[in-house]
């Protein structure tokens, strides 16, 4: 069987075109698969004296790597006929209807010199012209009338038998296409490798295959501008807590959360009220610190420096971590208290940090909790009241689809989960890495990263680098890269590097992209329960691509689930 570009034709093209569909599936079926048969071919030549614009089209061109090159002009219809008077060509279909058509044999000879100045053109063919592939290269042309079978009359001059098909040539054509490059062959001494270099490279040309896409960077750039608008939308829900004094927010990741309790902090405190919004987690802290510098009657950061600050920094971290005995001093302290406490990553907290924020809100002051079970990967616990409205968030604004559909099989809490916003790119599992192997690993990333900065015109600081273990089990400490900083399980990160950080040191924060390594923590892998809580949250950091690198031994498990 041939080789054919395109492999099928649409249903539609051999209702319309029934002598080419007829010719079509005849070449496929009868010449061997040393024939590559390129159906439809399109080409555009240099421009003439006589037309700045050359372009044509050629039914069939069908290639063999010792015969040569055969170029195709297929003709339907029941009844041809030629005027010689006008120099018109017609045919009648099975209807009768008569159109007019181009002259197949001045089309196949045309295009047969446009093939040969196509040739030309190719890499590696400069130093050809037309005269010399015209005399090493068998190129030939014929004319197939797939619906007709006896000639009335004669034939035009340049209308020679020898490259002339009937309907009843096409029950032999792999005979009949040889007889007709014999024709053109001649006693010319061809070029055997000339030929089959042509075969080839015209493959190349005529079938490349090649993918026309968009650098990451752009993708990413789109993808912002929608969930901004999304984000927008979410504000909405504030309405719905405006008038209630307390309120736990339970949301999934990505459904916005974070973005809610920055924007209710700062309505409170523009309606003059004295407002906390605090987090346990570090990173975090500190962003809601550079939040609230400019705002006037807001506090914000994370729990224990927030805690000592207030203490007027006098506490050390004998009793700042210490949580029985940082109560104690809490309570013996004249602290002024807040109209309004917002609690983000609640999950986080434990009871006794909980009570000690509840002991710094006014009677009758403003209390909101927002958290996701889920993201229990600090403690275990959870403390949040039970006694006080609940409303859910459901919907993951952030991460684009096949990233929230790669996280779902993670989330086991029950509650339906839905998605709005941007489709994304399918999430990359590159091949499993020896997880007693730093080398390989090492190498792995850096071809990411090369991917990425170089391929793809990502900045580095859209790319975090999260692993599942602690800072002093990680490898990545010693990840060095040419032309890349890396900034190694710090707060803040430099405009130009490359963020590497712990999972639980990340959560609550959120990257365009996130290369997930270091699958195989102990203390989670022990844990089924904890193995989800520490996928959930490292997955879900990456907002516009994500890329994983499994351990081999966590692929078993971490497949069997996505």
């Amino acid at each position: 069987m041939a080789t054919m570009y395109p492999s099928a034709l649409p249903e539609t093209f051999v209702r319309k075109d029934r002598g080419e569909g007829k010719l079509f599936e005849l070449l496929k079926k009868q010449l061997n698969n040393d024939w590559i048969v390129y159906h439809s071919v399109y080409w555009h030549g240099k421009p003439t004296p006589h037309s700045k614009r050359r372009d044509g089209e050629t039914d069939f061109i069908c290639t063999h790597p010792k015969y040569g090159i055969l170029i195709i002009e297929v003709k339907g219809g029941v009844q041809i006929f030629f005027e010689p008077q006008s120099g018109q060509w017609r045919s009648a279909d099975l209807d009768l209807d008569v159109n007019t058509i181009t002259n197949p044999y001045h089309q196949a000879r045309s295009n047969k010199y446009a093939l040969i100045e196509a040739l030309c053109q190719l890499p590696g063919w400069y130093q050809y012209n037309d005269v010399d592939i015209n005399q090493n290269i068998n190129i030939g042309y014929c004319i197939v009338f797939t619906d007709v079978n006896r000639i009335q009359g004669q034939l035009p001059m340049e209308a020679k038998k020898e490259f002339t098909l009937f309907e009843h040539h096409c029950s032999d054509l792999s005979k009949h296409l040889v007889k007709v490059l014999d024709y053109f062959k001649e006693d010319k001494p061809f070029s055997q490798s000339l030929t089959q270099k042509a075969h080839l490279d015209l493959q190349k040309a005529y079938a490349p295959s090649f993918v026309l896409d968009r650098k990451l960077s752009h993708w990413i750039s789109d993808e912002e501008k929608i969930v901004f608008e999304l984000s927008e939308q979410q504000y909405r829900f504030l309405d719905l807590i405006r008038y209630l004094p307390k309120a736990s927010i339970f949301g999934c990741a990505g459904s916005g959360k974070t973005l809610l309790a920055t924007r209710k902090a700062e309505l409170s405190a523009k309606n003059n009220l004295r407002t906390l919004l605090v987090c346990y987690n570090q990173i975090l802290g500190d962003q809601f610190r550079k939040f609230a510098l400019d705002k006037e009657h807001l506090i914000a950061g994370n729990f224990h420096p927030f805690i000592n600050e207030q203490l007027g920094n006098t506490l050390n971290e004998d009793v700042l971590y210490q949580d029985a005995l940082l109560r104690d001093t809490v309570f013996t302290h004249e602290i002024e208290l807040f109209d309004c406490i917002i609690i983000d990553e609640a999950q986080d907290f434990n009871a006794i940090h909980l009570e000690i924020l509840l002991f710094l809100l006014k009677e009758n002051g403003l209390i909101y909790y927002f958290w996701d079970a889920n993201q229990k990967i600090i403690r275990t616990d959870l403390n949040i009241p039970l006694d006080i409205p609940q409303l859910v968030l459901d919907t993951n604004l952030r991460n684009t689809k096949y990233i929230f559909d790669f996280v779902k099989p993670h989330y086991y809490q029950q509650i339906d989960l839905n998605h709005r916003g941007p489709m994304g790119r399918l999430v990359v599992i590159t091949d499993p890495v020896d997880h007693q192997n730093k080398s390989e690993l090492f190498s792995r990333l850096r071809t990411e990263i090369n991917k990425l900065l170089i391929n793809d015109g990502v900045k580095p600081k859209d790319i975090t680098i999260i692993t599942m273990k602690s800072k002093g089990k990680s490898w990545l400490k010693e990840l060095l890269m040419d032309n890349v900083v890396f900034t190694y399980f710090e707060n803040d990160c430099e405009e130009n590097t490359i963020r590497i950080d712990t999972n639980r040191r990340f959560k609550g924060m959120e990257s365009s992209i996130v290369i997930a390594c270091e699958l195989d923590d102990e203390k989670s892998m022990a844990n089924d329960e904890l193995w989800h809580d520490m996928c959930y949250v490292s997955f879900s950091r990456a907002k516009n691509h994500l890329i994983i690198i499994p351990t081999d031994n966590t692929i078993d498990r971490f497949l069997n689930v996505n």
